[in-house]
């Protein structure tokens, strides 16, 4: 190799590094830049998002408000404070929403989520939205009260083999009730909470039933298992332009991605289409196949937007109740308050418990399933806030962590966790909720006309899983379960397990 073809290779290699450790000169210099590598440190570190968080992003988006931030090969801009954020979901034709199928066209995730409702803009979307709206927020919600006792019976069998004699309670401690020693029920939550999630999902809006609670291992459940281990890498996360090279696991993910993706669709041909059951339902799924043979929408988008109802429909359920229960475990206090409170109620009154919904939206506080999004790109030059002075062509994301932790929002107790804080009766408690998002101190759910789809429906799904559960278990964490949270990404508390005791054996 001569000695200008070295240079070139040298001075090329200097110039993606370059790229990479600074952000563009053109970004706004009155905000901080956090070190490239932070988004890399769970790749090389036993570190979790809320070291993350703590050690290098928490002071800077508690006095600036917004930062400069690497992450899926580019510098972002992340915003915290919620007056930036309002603006931001309220001005969507400059912030607009440009998801993977744009950013990373090439990349495995853009094959497997498309464009859909959630990373559509424009006409497109409003087509979408109109499609999908009505079978998200007028439901039958029977099959997850159903699907919630399906859900106890599964944990209640796991006790019968993990647990020789019945699970005897010790005196309570601090509100805590401690499981004796010699009791060895423990419980791994994440795939019994992904096989309710993925079950009510299916059956409330896609009018499909994937047999998650009753078989072992469904078929559509074992393909997305295979889709899940393997696309949410964060290698890939942080470089995406690694999915361009012929990288055999990459090939194979994306294999099973094809293979997810087609299953499902049978699955819908086979429940509605073929029988024209679609005709007769109100499904999310049912007015999508309409929108589809009036032709509104491709048989690609059809296929992207059901993936995403699935997706987005289980795992952020997933996530919080994942929380729920880890916090349910380390507040007994509170687990016998709202154990009280959700005896003998009605699913349909759920949503008028004081205790039960103040407790769910401190969690959702506290530990958004979605720590941060980054999802919106600049449409042309614009000022965020009075003087942060963005380029076109940038994206912008929102740090949810950071948002329900704003010390100004939230005041002195930011980091309690505080049911009380929100009322004492159910109208303050749904007026502070309402509050808080309309002036986005809360952007779990996001805002504006982007405003999640979902949200009444993944309310519904919580409470109805915790009432029942709450009714017939009581629980602890696990002693040897390592008390940490995601390392990126979806946030929850880290492979979960649990002690239960069922509450007849303990009276």
């Amino acid at each position: 190799m001569g000695m200008s073809a070295i240079c070139f290779v040298v001075t090329l290699t200097l110039l993606l590094l370059l790229r990479i450790i600074l952000p563009p000169w053109n970004y706004p210099k009155n905000i901080p830049t956090i070190p490239f590598y932070v988004t890399l440190l769970p790749l090389l570190f036993d570190v979790d998002q809320k070291d993350i968080f703590e050690l290098y992003l928490r002071e800077p988006l508690e006095k600036y408000g917004a930062v400069k931030l690497f992450f899926g090969s580019r510098w972002n801009i992340v915003v915290s404070r919620p007056e930036l954020l309002a603006q931001m979901f309220k001005d969507e034709d400059t912030f607009a929403k440009s998801g993977n199928h744009i950013k990373i066209p090439y990349g495995v995730i853009s094959a497997y989520t498309g464009e859909n409702v959630i990373s559509a803009h424009g006409a497109i979307w409003r087509c979408f939205r109109k499609t999908i709206t009505p079978g998200l927020q007028f439901f039958d919600h029977e099959p997850m009260v159903k699907n919630a006792q399906l859900f106890c019976a599964l944990v209640d069998k796991q006790l019968d083999v993990s647990t020789p004699e019945p699970a005897i309670l010790c005196k309570e401690v601090n509100g805590t009730s401690n499981l004796s020693n010699n009791s060895t029920n423990e419980v791994a939550m994440p795939e019994l909470i992904q096989r309710l999630s993925l079950a009510n999902i299916s059956e409330v809006a896609l009018g499909l039933d994937m047999g998650t609670l009753t078989k072992p291992n469904s078929e559509l459940h074992a393909k997305l298992k295979n889709v899940k281990k393997n696309i949410f890498k964060s290698l890939y996360l942080n470089f995406p332009m690694l999915d361009r090279l012929p990288i055999p696991s990459r090939q194979l993910t994306r294999a099973y991605v094809e293979d997810f993706r087609k299953c499902l669709m049978d699955s819908v041909r086979d429940s509605l289409v073929n029988n024209y059951s679609f005709e007769q339902t109100k499904f999310a799924s049912s007015d999508l196949i309409r929108s589809f043979n009036r032709c509104d929408i491709t048989e690609k988008q059809l296929i992207d937007n059901l993936i995403i109802i699935m997706v987005a429909g289980h795992e952020n359920p997933q996530l919080l109740l994942t929380t729920l229960f880890y916090m349910f475990a380390k507040h007994g206090k509170w687990q016998s308050r709202i154990r009280a409170e959700v005896q003998a109620c009605n699913s349909q009154k759920l949503e008028d418990l004081p205790l039960l919904n103040s407790f769910i939206f401190e969690c959702i506080r506290l530990y958004p399933p979605l720590s941060q999004i980054i999802n919106r790109c600049t449409t042309k030059n614009c000022m965020l806030g009075k003087d942060v002075m963005i380029p076109k062509g940038v994206y912008v994301g929102y740090n949810n962590m950071s948002t329900g932790r704003y010390t100004t929002a939230w005041g002195d107790t930011c980091d309690k966790f505080l049911p009380e804080r929100w009322g004492d009766n159910i109208n303050d408690i749904m007026s502070e909720w309402r509050h808080r998002k309309n002036t986005c101190a809360m952007s779990a759910f996001h805002g504006g006309r982007r405003a999640c789809l979902g949200e009444k429906l993944a309310l519904m799904e919580v409470r109805i899983t915790m009432a029942a559960v709450l009714q017939d278990f009581k629980w602890t964490l696990a002693p040897d379960w390592v008390d940490k949270v995601t390392p990126a990404g979806p946030l929850c508390p880290a492979g979960l397990k649990l002690c239960f005791s069922r509450l007849y054996a303990s009276e």
